[in-house]
């Protein structure tokens, strides 16, 4: 994959915000992209994605899908909790995912896809 200068800035940005995932719309105005500029975001979150550098997560409910970097942690074995007011994204612990997965399995038949986002609030916005 190409270093590009565009591909610098994405990575720059999700690095210093990598507590949270952005949509691509986001990203590309954080980066004031102009309309070329934002398919440019789009083509280079695709290969950041496949090159493991960006997670992609879909939200099941909204069917939007964001990006977060990936601060040399894995994300393939744990799931996601995700902040509905201030967008903070917390990565759970790979014991506990795998804890609540086995107790929806057996109690309910049903699994947990790696991208799912479990929506709430943040111990930080429950205190306000």
């Amino acid at each position: 994959m190409y270093n590009t200068q565009k591909n610098r800035e994405i990575i720059e940005f999700l690095k210093e915000n990598k507590d949270r995932a952005f949509c691509a719309e986001e990203i590309s105005r954080a980066l004031n992209s102009n309309q070329k500029g934002k398919s440019t975001v789009y083509r280079q979150l695709k290969k950041l994605v496949e090159n493991g550098n960006v997670k992609r997560l879909a939200d099941a409910e909204t069917r939007r899908v964001t990006y977060q970097y990936l601060d040399k942690v894995s994300c393939s074995c744990h799931l996601h909790l995700k902040c509905v007011v201030c967008g903070k994204l917390i990565h759970m612990s790979d014991s506990i995912s795998a804890s609540l997965k086995s107790i929806l399995l057996s109690c309910e038949n049903f699994t947990l896809d790696q991208s799912s986002l479990l929506l709430g609030k943040c111990s930080d916005c429950l205190n306000k």
